[in-house]
């Protein structure tokens, strides 16, 4: 027999994760921001899914996917999967014909990461993951699904 959960009994566990991932993703921004990286825009959705950070760092444009779990859960590296790793790459597809992105960049960013955006062919870029576990914080860079 199906045991049903009324919605109501799930909000405090749905909110929960809203906000440490909230948290998770300020604590990541002040990391890049203290390692050069320059933050142009944060959670840029598109109807294929969301982009957590995009940021700047010597010229290269890099689309940052922040994980971000206690130290008693397993790894953060376990939730960067094919699947995600393939929204992720659909999503900065999209993100090139996207014409408003001053929901999700800072003002002074949005003519920058619009620019980048449109010439994506043209400049370096890749897909980072940002792990935070615990006290840890790792940067994954250049990943992909090859």
């Amino acid at each position: 027999m199906e045991k049903r959960v009324h919605a109501a009994r799930r909000a405090p566990k749905a909110k929960s994760a809203r906000v440490m991932g909230k948290v998770g993703e300020d604590k990541a921004c002040a990391w890049l921001e203290s390692r050069g990286f320059r933050i142009l825009a944060r959670n840029c959705s598109t109807r294929f899914g969301e982009i957590d950070i995009i940021a700047l760092k010597n010229d290269v444009l890099h689309f940052i996917e922040v994980k971000s779990f206690s130290s008693s859960s397993l790894s953060p590296r376990y939730a960067i999967t094919p699947k995600k790793l393939e929204k992720i790459y659909t999503s900065i597809a999209a993100l090139q014909t996207y014409e408003n992105l001053a929901q999700s960049a800072s003002p002074s960013a949005t003519q920058e990461l619009q620019k980048a955006l449109q010439n994506l062919h043209a400049h370096q870029h890749c897909v980072d993951a940002l792990l935070i576990w615990g006290d840890s914080i790792e940067l994954l860079e250049n990943i992909s699904l090859a």
